[in-house]
Order: structure tokens, then C-alpha cells, then sequence
């Protein structure tokens, strides 16, 4: 440092002056991204070019701001209108970031939010946690000009409301006789925990116009990409959402979400596609009752070319081989060997560990036919599973929850179900925006998955323990069953929770 420069007091902002790691507070996001993409520009360090951007008045973050960071900076503002709006130099974008509490939105709009972009990070309002009120769900838009279709919607949330507290009021006795208590459970914790059950398979009746909330964080880059996504959604509700984000994050990283707008990739594609529609073969699951969800895999890599595969990826980590030199030898090895060196990469792997990054070259492709709320699970918590999947709809069965049958509340519970049909049905007639918000949780939805070898450790490891939610526990066991069979040694160490 000059010694002008070391005048200057970075206490303020930085953990450490003398040590090679240190954080950065205490500035506002935009600023922080100037100083990290200073670095690729200049032999200087961060201190130092803090140091220096600090004796600008124009970041407002110095002495005569009284050494307190303001959320907007011109100097910063101009730098990412250069290199980020400008020139598309967006990964500068990534260093700036934000945190928004988003609330009172539906769970259709909460799945299009969550699954806008996967760098984005949610904590949502849990319905298997807390119990929703009466009259909390979305009203979309384009109802308002369609009054009798306005009245059935209304109608059925009431209803789906008053099938879930009828739901509830039977499931607590059914559970209370029925459950196990832990040893040395209290009788408050054990009323606690069927409560959290009866609401776990109560909410299976609830439509996805019922209300959530949630909390996000992402970079300027990631955020950008989902307002852009949300923009272009065929959901008035969800173009309404982006724009209200917009506005909030803005007071934080202004100049990054600049002329965003809704992409017309996606729009002219939509449009295009939906001019010459192919209507699929008829169904007969629509009104039909399942007890869990379906799974399987719909390709399988074959087992002597994953191991070879994945073998040859090994040896050219652990020794250093060409991949002409890997192939090569993987070839001339028996499949006993190859099983025992993938098995020597994955044995050691203990209850949070992921697996070596090696095993992100193999590809599994799956098909689910999964409960909406089971689905809402499966969006949440991923570590890079790639999925293909319709808007709602009614045409691919329901789930009744097992709790809900052996307590003899089927009968209501597929009353409601049929109601949402019905309505959904006179929805697409009338207001067919609005007729995807009439799906229950307990509806199906078609879903096809693509996921690495790495993934399905994590994706295994979490959604089989014993603490997973039952649905979606029963999917993966299906899946699990079937990938240990074909994928014997690949498979093996995969559940390391339960």
C-alpha cells in the first residue's frame, strides 16, 4: 500500500488487514462486484483497490458518508452499465447479490419462482409444518371479468378448505391411537408430531391456489435470469411477481437488472409450438385413486459401459493417464476389477459427503408420476436434477395419502378431488388461465428427470431416510430398488442416512 493509501481505515469493511482470506462487509453489493472484478485488471490485491475506490467520493462509502455504505453508487453504476448491461460481461454480476422475502403467492407461482433458476437458493412456508387460513389462496386476474367463473373457484378453495379441516379433525384421534410414541417422548412433543403428520396428508386436498411464502437469496446474474423466466410466463400472477421483484431488488443491486424483459425466445417458441399441438392418446388415469407415486427409470446407461465409463474417468484423476491411455486399459480389465476400483472411489463416503466429482459423467433419465405436493418437494432440495414437465392438469390420477384412507376419510377426500375436476374442466372452458390453479396437491403430474450418478448419491441419501416425507420417500425407494439391481456396485453406498 502507498502511504496515502494507508491512511485510509478498512476496518470497516474487512475482516483481517494482514492475512491472505478475509471477508467484505459493510458495502453495497454493486460496489463489492466492481472490487472483485477490479482484480482481473490489476496486479493490486482487494484491500488495495478498496482502498483506493474508497477515496472516491462517488462510492459515498468513505469518511465523509461517515464511513456508513449508501445502497446506490454511481461509480459502480457506470461500471457494470460498461461491463455487465454493456458488454454482457455478466459473471461480474454474480458477486453482487440480494435476499428477498417474498409472500402471499400461490404454490403454482412458488413452483415457477423455484424452479426459474437452479442458482437461486428458497426457504418456503412448509404446509407440512403449519397449518394455512381459511381464505388464503389466489384469485387469478382474468376471473374478474368472468363472474360465474370467479364464483366456482371460490367456491371450491372453500371447500378444499373445509375438506382439509374435516381432514384434520379426523386424522389427529386416528394418529394419536394409532402412532408409536418415541421412548421418552413427552405427551406435548408427541402431540406435536402427529399434529405435523395430520398436516402432512391433510394439505394433499388444498389447490395450488392456495397461498405461500418464501425467502431468496441469489447473485445479480441468477436473479436477472429469473425475472427474465417470469416475465415470459403464461401466468399473469407470475409476470406480476417478477415485476414486483424487480422493483426490490433494484433498491439493492440497481444497475444489474437494467432493461430486463421478458424473453422472446421463449414467447415466439411458446406461441409457435401451441399453432400445431398434438393431442396425446387417451388417458384413463383422470379420477383414478393411487396410495404413492410411480417411478422408474426410462434409460438406463448399460452396466459394463458406465463401469468402463466411469473407470476411465478414475484413472485419468488418480494416475494421471491420457484418455486414450484410460479406454485403452479400461478395455483389458475384467468387470470385478472395474467393480472394485469404482468401489474403493465411493466406500469411504460418510453421512454428509458427496461423492467425487467423477461420477457427474453419468446420466440417469427417469419418469415419475408423483403427487403435486410430492412434486413441490422434488423441485426444492436438488443438486442439479434437470426436469421436463407439463403445466397442472387432472388427467394423470390422485394420490390418497395411506393415513387418510386407514382412517376412513377417503370418501370426503376423493369427493373434494372429483369437485376440483369438475371445476378445473369448466375452468378451460371459461377462464382457461385459471384452470391450473384448481389442482390439488393430491393430483399427479407427469415428470421426466435427468440426473448424474453424483446426483442420485444425494438425491438417495436424502429422500430415503426415514425422516423424508412418505411420497417422495416412496419414489425413490422405487427408483432405488430398481438402479441397485441393475447397478449393483454404482448403488451400494448411495443411502448413507438411513
Amino acid at each position: 500500500m502507498t502511504q496515502a493509501e494507508e491512511k485510509i481505515d478498512l476496518s470497516r469493511y474487512v475482516s483481517n488487514q494482514d492475512k491472505n482470506v478475509y471477508a467484505i462487509y459493510n458495502l453495497p453489493e454493486e460496489v463489492i462486484a466492481v472490487i472483485f472484478a477490479y482484480v482481473s485488471r490489476s496486479p493490486a490485491g482487494f484491500r488495495e483497490n478498496l482502498a483506493k475506490l474508497l477515496k472516491d467520493d462517488e462510492l459515498a462509502v468513505g469518511d465523509s458518508s461517515g464511513g456508513m455504505a449508501t445502497a446506490y453508487s454511481e461509480k459502480a453504476a457506470r461500471f457494470h452499465e460498461k461491463w455487465v448491461v454493456g458488454y454482457g460481461h455478466s459473471s461480474v454480476a454474480e458477486h453482487a447479490v440480494a435476499h428477498l422475502g417474498v409472500e402471499q403467492i400461490s404454490r403454482l407461482a412458488s413452483a415457477e419462482l423455484e424452479l426459474a433458476n437452479t442458482f437461486n437458493s428458497f426457504t418456503e412456508y412448509s404446509q407440512r409444518y403449519q397449518r394455512p387460513v381459511r381464505g388464503s389462496f389466489h384469485i387469478p386476474a382474468e376471473l374478474e371479468s368472468r363472474p360465474a367463473a370467479k364464483e366456482a373457484f371460490i367456491r371450491l378453495n372453500g371447500k378444499a378448505y373445509d375438506t382439509y379441516e374435516r381432514l384434520l379433525a379426523g386424522l389427529v384421534p386416528y394418529l394419536e391411537a394409532t402412532l408409536p410414541r418415541n421412548e421418552g417422548e413427552s405427551d406435548k412433543r408427541f402431540s406435536s408430531r402427529v399434529e405435523k403428520v395430520a398436516f402432512e396428508d391433510a394439505r394433499y386436498v388444498l389447490t395450488l391456489a392456495t397461498q405461500t411464502s418464501l425467502g431468496l437469496t441469489g447473485n445479480g446474474r441468477a436473479l436477472r435470469d429469473t425475472l427474465v423466466r417470469l416475465l415470459s410466463s403464461r401466468h399473469s400472477e407470475s409476470r406480476k411477481l417478477a415485476r414486483q421483484m424487480e422493483r426490490e431488488i433494484s433498491r439493492v443491486i440497481p444497475t444489474l437488472l437494467k432493461h430486463v424483459r421478458p424473453s422472446d425466445y421463449l414467447l415466439e417458441t411458446r406461441k409457435e409450438l401451441m399453432e400445431n399441438p398434438i393431442q396425446p392418446p387417451e388417458t384413463s388415469w383422470r379420477g383414478r385413486a393411487f396410495d404413492g407415486p410411480c417411478a422408474r427409470f426410462v434409460r438406463l446407461p448399460d452396466y459394463r459401459q458406465a463401469l468402463e465409463d466411469l473407470c476411465a474417468h478414475l484413472l485419468v484423476e488418480a494416475y494421471g493417464f491420457s484418455w486414450e491411455q484410460a479406454e485403452s486399459a479400461v478395455k483389458q480389465m475384467e468387470q470385478k476389477e472395474m467393480e472394485t476400483r469404482l468401489e474403493a472411489a465411493l466406500k469411504h463416503l460418510r453421512f454428509f459427503d458427496n461423492p467425487k466429482d467423477l461420477f457427474r459423467h453419468l446420466f440417469y433419465t427417469m419418469e415419475l408420476s408423483v403427487s403435486e405436493a410430492n412434486w413441490h418437494q422434488l423441485l426444492r432440495h436438488n443438486r442439479g436434477t434437470h426436469f421436463t414437465f407439463g403445466e397442472p392438469a387432472v388427467d394423470w390420477g390422485y394420490t390418497v395419502p395411506p393415513h387418510v384412507r386407514a382412517a376412513g376419510l377417503a370418501e370426503p377426500f376423493s369427493r373434494l378431488v372429483e369437485e376440483a375436476d369438475r371445476v378445473h374442466e369448466q375452468m378451460m372452458e371459461e377462464c382457461p388461465e385459471a384452470a391450473p390453479y384448481c389442482v390439488t396437491n393430491a393430483h399427479h403430474r407427469q415428470v421426466v428427470a435427468t440426473a448424474s450418478l453424483w446426483e442420485m448419491y444425494h438425491l438417495i441419501n436424502l429422500r430415503t431416510t426415514p425422516e423424508a416425507q412418505w411420497d417422495i420417500r416412496h419414489a425413490f425407494e422405487q427408483l432405488f430398488t430398481e438402479w441397485e439391481k441393475e447397478h449393483p456396485v454404482l448403488a451400494r453406498y448411495a443411502k448413507r442416512r438411513g
